[in-house]
């Protein structure tokens, strides 16, 4: 895979709207996320890839006095309109514009919120990837463990997507659906290794050339996902809740099912229903961001793709550029 260099483009200052606490480490990253060679993080900076429109951009993310800071890098001809989707995107993707007041005067008064609103308050949901991407990771995540899905994901950004070099960095980039489309199922099964998922995979590019993200605003995401051949009411559920940025959304999946059934019913485990009306009565209105709060506080000492220390960049950047499976 060829290695492609991106030039800085632009700087954008971003506010985070509010007045109460922002966690920007917790925001930026997150603890439970695998690791995917799409992001990196040290605990002053965050590097991480975008696809808009016809463009691969690069994007350093910092920290001060309330404003974040995005260096943009790209492979094209930076024009306003992607100036205007990259804003808008990094503004969404982080909830720079989300207010948590609401949600911490619920979880103020639930003894099992009490350690995680001591440790991440004002951190915000983060979902960088746009509509076709999280449904690509959400079938990914279907019923098998970590390092599968780490496997999966890899395979397929190694062989589809691509690789750049921006600020010091070297990251994988999405693919797009265009780009996916005349990839086969076979291709999909055999050598990226999807197994039953590849035949699903291979109704996504048609689905999302056909309904880009401006088309899906305001759609009832649960039911527009099921018109994709091979997806069920269970993937399509967790691919809207991260899509539509819903406080009181979450997918129950084989992740988050035990940590909140310990959390909220001192249980080992609990039928999805149980937690999900638990979850609402406890923190209505709120219900996915209190569940963002339970899993991340899981999994914050014992992360599973840790910070990186600035002197290890170099090789992160050797292990990325060196494999290509």
């Amino acid at each position: 895979m060829t290695l492609l260099h991106l030039d800085h483009a632009d700087t954008l200052q971003l506010p985070v709207a509010g007045v109460g606490p922002f966690d920007s480490l917790h925001t930026l990253w997150k603890p439970s996320h695998y690791a995917t060679g799409l992001e990196a993080h040290t605990r002053q900076s965050s590097w991480r890839t975008f696809r808009v429109g016809d463009l691969t951009a690069g994007v350093q993310l910092r920290y001060e006095d309330r404003t974040v800071i995005a260096d943009i890098y790209t492979d094209g001809d930076y024009k306003p309109f992607h100036r205007e989707q990259l804003t808008a995107r990094l503004r969404a993707s982080y909830g720079l514009d989300e207010d948590t007041a609401a949600f911490t005067s619920l979880a103020e008064r639930v003894p099992a919120m009490r350690e995680p609103l001591a440790a991440l308050a004002g951190m915000r949901q983060s979902c960088p990837e746009d509509h076709f991407e999280i449904a690509v990771i959400a079938l990914l995540l279907q019923n098998t463990t970590i390092s599968r899905t780490t496997t999966m994901t890899r395979n397929l950004l190694a062989h589809h997507g691509k690789l750049v070099h921006f600020d010091g960095i070297t990251l994988r980039a999405w693919f797009t659906p265009a780009e996916l489309a005349e990839v086969t199922a076979e291709t999909f099964k055999e050598a990226d290794r999807l197994g039953y998922r590849a035949n699903t995979l291979s109704n996504f590019p048609a689905f999302f050339v056909n309904h880009t993200g401006e088309d899906l605003q305001g759609e009832n995401l649960v039911e527009a996902f099921q018109e994709i051949k091979g997806v069920g009411p269970y993937t399509a559920a967790v691919m809207a809740s991260h899509a539509s940025r819903d406080p009181a959304v979450f997918g129950i999946d084989v992740w988050n099912r035990k940590i909140l059934a310990r959390r909220i019913f001192d249980a080992p485990d609990a039928g999805p229903e149980a937690i999900t009306r638990r979850m609402n009565d406890l923190f209505p209105g709120h219900a996915g961001t209190a569940a963002l709060y339970l899993v991340e506080h899981e999994y914050l000492n014992d992360p599973v793709a840790p910070l990186l220390e600035p002197d290890s960049i170099g090789a992160w950047n050797s292990a990325l550029e060196n494999t290509t499976t």
